[in-house]
C-alpha cells in the first residue's frame, strides 16, 4: 500500500485533533498516544508561509503532559499509524484513579478510572464503568483484590468474581483476546466514537469545527431528503400497519475516510429480518476484475469513466416489510413509528433492490444492463 500523505490531503489547521503513537519515556518499553492540541507559529512561518516553519503543541497520553513537535515530524508519525491497522488488546492494570466527581478534571463519566496497559505498549485511563462492561472484569477483580479495594464503594461489584481463585487466571486470559470490544479505537489518527454522546465530547475536546456533529447531522439530513422513513406518528397514539415486523437500527455507525472525512452511518440490524424465500444475491465486482479493466482500456487506448453514487441503496425501494421506533438520535421523531420505505444500509435485500433500481436506469437510458 502506498503511504498516505496527510500533507496532500489536509490544511495543516486540520491536524488539530489528530492522534498519533509516540515512544515513552522509558526507552521505548511503553508508548504514549499524542493528541495535537495547537498549532504554533512565528514570524518566520508569517512571511513564508512553509509548513516546515511549524510547530505543534501536543497533549500526551490524556493531559499528562505537554510537548512540541515539527510539522514534518508530526506527519511521519500519522503516515505511520495510518500503515497500521492495530487490533488493541489490553495486557494488564496498571494503577487507578479516584473517587472522582463531576467537578475534576479527568472525570469519565465514572467515578473511578484505570490505567489501562495494552499489549501494543500504549497506556491510557479509561472509566471503571466502561472497561468493565465486557470480559475486563475479570482483570478489574484481580486488580480490586490485589490493592485491597473489593469492599470501596465502586469496586464492590468485583467481589464475588474475586472469590473464584482457580477460574480467574483461565477467565482472564480469554477476556485478553476479546478486550479489543473496549478498547478505544483510532482511524487515521482520530478517535473513532463509542456512540454520539462520545462523539460530541470528542468535538469539544478537540475544537475542530465539531465535524462528528456535522457527519451525523449530514446523515440523518440525507435519510430524511431520501424519504428512507414513512412516519406514522407516536408510538402511543397510533399502530404500524397490519403485516410490518418491528426492527431496530443501530444507534450510529463511526468511520473515518483515508481524507479526514468524519461519516456517520444508520445502518439496520438486518439479522432480526426473515430471510427472503427468494434470491437476494448481489454480485460485487472483485478487484483484480477492476485492475484488467483498467489495463485493457489502458493497452486499447480507450476513455474510461467511472462514478460514485452517494447513498446509492437509498435511490431503491425496498419490498421487506418492517419499521422501527425511533430513538432520541432522530431528535423530534423520537418515539416515532418509522416504516422504512428505502433500501436501507443493513437489510438483507437492500443490495438487491439497489441493482436493480441501476439497471432500471440503464434501461430507460437505452443501455442493456449486465446485471
Amino acid at each position: 500500500m502506498v503511504p498516505v500523505d496527510i500533507a496532500q490531503l489536509v490544511d495543516t489547521a486540520e491536524l488539530i485533533g489528530r492522534t498519533f503513537i509516540i515512544p515513552g519515556h522509558d526507552e521505548g518499553t511503553t508508548t504514549h498516544r499524542a493528541r495535537i492540541v495547537e498549532m504554533i507559529t512565528d514570524e518566520q512561518y508569517e512571511e513564508t508561509k512553509k509548513p516546515d516553519d511549524i510547530l505543534f503543541k501536543l497533549s500526551v497520553n490524556n493531559e499528562e503532559y505537554e510537548t512540541t513537535m515539527a510539522y514534518g515530524e508530526v506527519l511521519n508519525y500519522i503516515n505511520r499509524d495510518s500503515e497500521q491497522e492495530v487490533l488493541w488488546k489490553y495486557k494488564k492494570i496498571a494503577g487507578h484513579q479516584g473517587p472522582l466527581s463531576k467537578g475534576d478534571k479527568d472525570y469519565k463519566g465514572s467515578a473511578y478510572n484505570v490505567l489501562v496497559e495494552w499489549e501494543n505498549g500504549e497506556i491510557s485511563y479509561e472509566p471503571l464503568n466502561v472497561f468493565a462492561k465486557d470480559d475486563p472484569v475479570v482483570a478489574c477483580a484481580l486488580y480490586a483484590r490485589d490493592n485491597d479495594l473489593l469492599d470501596t464503594p465502586g469496586w464492590k461489584r468485583f467481589k464475588q468474581m474475586a472469590k473464584r481463585e482457580r477460574d480467574l487466571k483461565r477467565l482472564l486470559n480469554q477476556a485478553k483476546l476479546q478486550s479489543f470490544n473496549t478498547a478505544p479505537q483510532f482511524k487515521y489518527g482520530y478517535e473513532i466514537p463509542q456512540n454520539y454522546k462520545h462523539a460530541l465530547l470528542l468535538d469539544k475536546r478537540n475544537r475542530n469545527k465539531n465535524k462528528w456533529k456535522e457527519a451525523n447531522n449530514l446523515e440523518f439530513g440525507q435519510l430524511f431528503e431520501y424519504r428512507t422513513f414513512i412516519d406514522h406518528g407516536h408510538w402511543k397514539d397510533s399502530k404500524p400497519p397490519d403485516g410490518y415486523k418491528k426492527i431496530r437500527v443501530h444507534n450510529l455507525v463511526f468511520n473515518v475516510k483515508h481524507d479526514g472525512r468524519h461519516k456517520v452511518r444508520v445502518v439496520a440490524d438486518g439479522h432480526l429480518t426473515d430471510i427472503p424465500v427468494d434470491s437476494v444475491y448481489s454480485g460485487v465486482v472483485s478487484l483484480k476484475g477492476l485492475r484488467v479493466m483498467i489495463f485493457l482500456s489502458e493497452l486499447n487506448h480507450l476513455e474510461l469513466w467511472a462514478t460514485d453514487i452517494g447513498n446509492a441503496y437509498l435511490e431503491a425501494e425496498t419490498q421487506e416489510k418492517l419499521y422501527i421506533i425511533a430513538g432520541p438520535e432522530f431528535g423530534d421523531l423520537e418515539g416515532h413509528i418509522l416504516v422504512i420505505h428505502k433500501a436501507l444500509y443493513g437489510l438483507r435485500s437492500s443490495g438487491k433492490r439497489w441493482h436493480e433500481r441501476f439497471a432500471d436506469c440503464l434501461r430507460k437510458e437505452g443501455f442493456t444492463p449486465w446485471l
